[in-house]
């Protein structure tokens, strides 16, 4: 992962991961026959983490707004907690390496259930994805180099609840109730 931080996974060699793991370019060839494996493996078990880490913030919620808001706080915590493996998963997110599909998967579930529920106005499922994926990798770039605030965090949160149909005083409980809720565990 240091090796992919620091050089991206572009310009990241087999040379480069084997002198960071002490292993023979032999053993790195037993476990990945090229680079780009090792990476969707790594990418892989990143979204696998980071998706657990996610259900387990949203566990028993029944208000798909709060569980979205909820998710991205603790997206948020995730990365100001690891910065290391928030700065891998932003790399690999924007290499040519494909998108894991878990945790789209996630979003588009509770998105389509918000919407079901009337809690979000019908848009093109594209669209909201591109929003929140767009928005919070920004944001974690700016929580990993501390330059936001933790107010940044909230009114985030609150904006993206707002373009999906809820109200600005409704967004802004909610994405409070986040916090709280989160700080709580």
């Amino acid at each position: 992962m240091a090796v992919i931080a620091e050089k991206g996974p572009e310009a990241s060699s087999i040379e480069d991961f084997v002198a960071a793991a002490g292993v023979s370019r032999g053993t790195f060839y037993n476990y990945f026959p090229a680079v780009g494996d090792l990476l969707d493996a790594l990418n892989n078990h990143l979204a696998v983490e980071f998706d657990r880490r996610l259900g387990v913030a949203a566990e028993g919620v029944d208000d798909p707004a709060l569980v979205l808001a909820l998710i991205v706080h603790e997206s948020f915590r995730i990365v100001a907690t690891d910065p290391l493996e928030g700065w891998v998963a932003m790399r690999i997110e924007r290499s040519s390496r494909p998108r894991q599909a878990l945790v789209a998967a996630r979003f588009d579930a509770i998105f389509q259930w918000a919407v079901g529920r009337g809690r979000f106005r019908p848009v093109n499922p594209d669209a909201a994805r591109n929003l929140i994926f767009g928005a919070v990798r920004m944001a974690q770039a700016e929580v990993i180099s501390a330059s936001a605030d933790p107010a940044h965090a909230i009114d985030l949160v609150s904006l993206i609840l707002i373009a999906y149909g809820l109200t600005a005083a409704e967004a802004d409980e909610i994405s409070q109730a986040a916090v709280e809720r989160l700080s709580d565990r």
